[in-house]
């Protein structure tokens, strides 16, 4: 009798323990990191918000009489209006035209947009860097070490220097440092596996490249020209090595790169009223070059120094050099990965406007040279990732930057917006607005802060200086300023231009009434029997 064959069993597997989700695992440092970092974001919000007059300047204040006739006129570039150095696509003036036309308020609209700005450098910062340093918190050392060398560098009220990323005070070349961090981002992923989010933010950034190669040559020369520098020594590296191009860095190099082009070309078909005063790209003269040196050497230092803070400035070098030796001690093959691309992308951005303000006619501010602060905050970032002792150090020099970020800078600006109910810009718009007034003429940065502290009530317009007076400014601006009725006009004249300001107006045979004097301020108000900033006919 034939057995039956038995089914040879299976052995049976061990009971598996359900799988519970992946936790996202933060340490206590970043934790901390965390917090300064929301310390840093709640005072920009605070003094941003605080819609302190005296934080703005002309410029800025152009650029909320821009947001709004934007949205009005429902275009980019509004009939009318004269731009100067810039066009804007993607700068804060526009994010600041579609929260106006939520909420119908100019100044707290450009300062909802600056702060989401600012949350945009934040996040594509901490995206540019993960490629190079994975963990969390040393990209949070160095984002708030760059925001630190801002805050202490720069200044929340007067100045336009680093501050002018993260404040009122002309916060539009926020979108040139966001767009570079997006695109080098790309960059030092541009050899990897591509993701859905990496596609996505990809696409993000070519139309980030786009919109700011229509805005600025400024973005050609800190982001294009070092990505096409780095990518050819790479690509020419590859050949010698492989006889064969590497084709997926090219094309990303090449989307991002051919992006910023077609935007300097579309803005040369856009029959958009510009009146540029800083962009000529003329070479200077060769008897020319040695002060021009000079003068660039001077103003890429001037970013970083005040002569109110030499003494803190010094301790940070100290440290910071010390955290520049002892990195030169580690071999090469200890660097992180994509560590000598990022370095390159940086130093390669601050040279090119180097190269400008050395070369040609163009004027260069020191904010134009943002790349430096991060680039300089990336040296504790690399100490504190690889040894102990740098750790210690890189420690040691963000707490020195946080302290005197807060004490020369922030609180001084906190202290100022706490004052800002008793601002005599409040007083005098307040009393031009009950005697019907909707105009209000000065110089350059001088009386925008009445028109801010009116709420867009008051509208303001501006002669250049002491010696034009009554000679419109006519970009930035849209020019009918100059045409209003003259009974609904004054001028806010100061002790440099009010007698200049009566003489003048009696040559032109206009008579001036006084409206009302705050010597206290040193302000003086005149009504004319017509308008003077109405432009004169040759």
């Amino acid at each position: 009798m034939k057995s039956k064959k038995t089914r040879q069993q299976k052995p049976k597997r061990p009971p598996t323990k359900p799988t519970s989700p992946r936790k996202l695992s933060i340490s206590p440092m970043a934790i901390v990191l965390i917090g300064v970092l929301a310390t840093y974001f709640g005072y920009i919000c605070y003094l941003n918000l605080s819609l302190t007059p005296s934080f703005y300047v002309t410029d800025m204040y152009s650029d909320i009489l821009y947001s709004v006739k934007a949205w009005e006129s429902k275009s980019l570039f509004p009939e009318g209006w004269v731009f100067g150095n810039q066009l804007y696509v993607i700068a804060t003036p526009v994010l600041s035209s579609l929260i106006y036309g939520i909420i119908g308020r100019p100044a707290l609209a450009m300062a909802i947009a600056t702060i989401l700005m600012t949350l945009g450098i934040f996040f594509s910062y901490l995206w540019m860097m993960k490629p190079v340093f994975p963990k969390l918190e040393d990209r949070l050392i160095g984002l708030i070490c760059f925001i630190a060398l801002n805050a202490y560098c720069g200044d929340a009220i007067y100045k336009t220097k680093g501050w002018q990323l993260f404040f009122t005070l002309c916060s539009y070349y926020a979108c040139y440092i966001i767009t570079a961090f997006m695109c080098f981002g790309c960059f030092l992923r541009r050899r990897e596996k591509p993701t859905v989010p990496t596609i996505i933010l990809f696409g993000i950034s070519v139309l980030l490249s786009f919109g700011s190669g229509i805005q600025s040559l400024r973005q050609t020369a800190v982001m294009l020209i070092p990505m096409l520098a780095v990518e050819g020594v790479q690509q020419l590296i590859s050949l010698i090595k492989t006889k064969r191009l590497e084709w997926q860095p090219l094309i990303v190099t090449g989307s991002l790169s051919a992006a910023n082009l077609l935007g300097l070309v579309t803005v040369k078909l856009l029959n958009v009223p510009r009146n540029e005063i800083f962009s000529s790209t003329e070479l200077l003269e060769k008897d020319q070059i040695p002060e021009a040196v000079n003068k660039s050497l001077t103003t890429l230092m001037d970013l970083l120094t005040d002569k109110e803070h030499y003494g803190y400035l010094f301790l940070m070098a100290v440290l910071v050099l010390t955290v520049a030796i002892l990195q030169s001690k580690f071999r090469k093959e200890d660097a992180p990965r994509g560590w000598g691309t990022l370095i390159s992308l940086f130093t390669l951005s601050v040279l090119g406007i180097l190269a400008i303000d050395m070369f040609t006619k163009m004027s260069v501010r020191s904010i134009y040279y943002f790349m430096f602060l991060p680039l300089v905050g990336l040296l504790p970032v690399y100490a504190y990732r690889r040894w102990r002792f740098g750790k210690i150090l890189a420690i040691l020099l963000l707490a020195m930057l946080t302290v005197g970020a807060f004490k020369l800078v922030i609180n001084p600006a906190m202290e100022t917006a706490k004052k800002a109910e008793t601002n005599a810009s409040y007083d005098i718009s307040e009393m031009l607005l009950e005697k019907g007034y909707t105009t209000i003429y000065s110089g350059w940065n001088q009386c925008e802060d009445i028109a801010i502290a009116s709420d867009g009530a008051i509208t303001a317009g501006f002669w250049n200086s002491s010696k034009d007076v009554f000679n419109p400014v006519m970009y930035l601006c849209d020019p009918s300023i100059y045409y209003v009725d003259s009974s609904k006009c004054v001028y806010y004249l100061r002790k440099d231009n009010k007698d200049i300001a009566l003489e003048k107006a009696a040559e032109r045979g206009v008579t001036m009434t006084l409206v009302a004097e705050y010597p206290q301020w040193g302000i003086w108000l005149y009504e004319a029997s017509e308008n003077l900033m109405t432009p004169q006919a040759d």
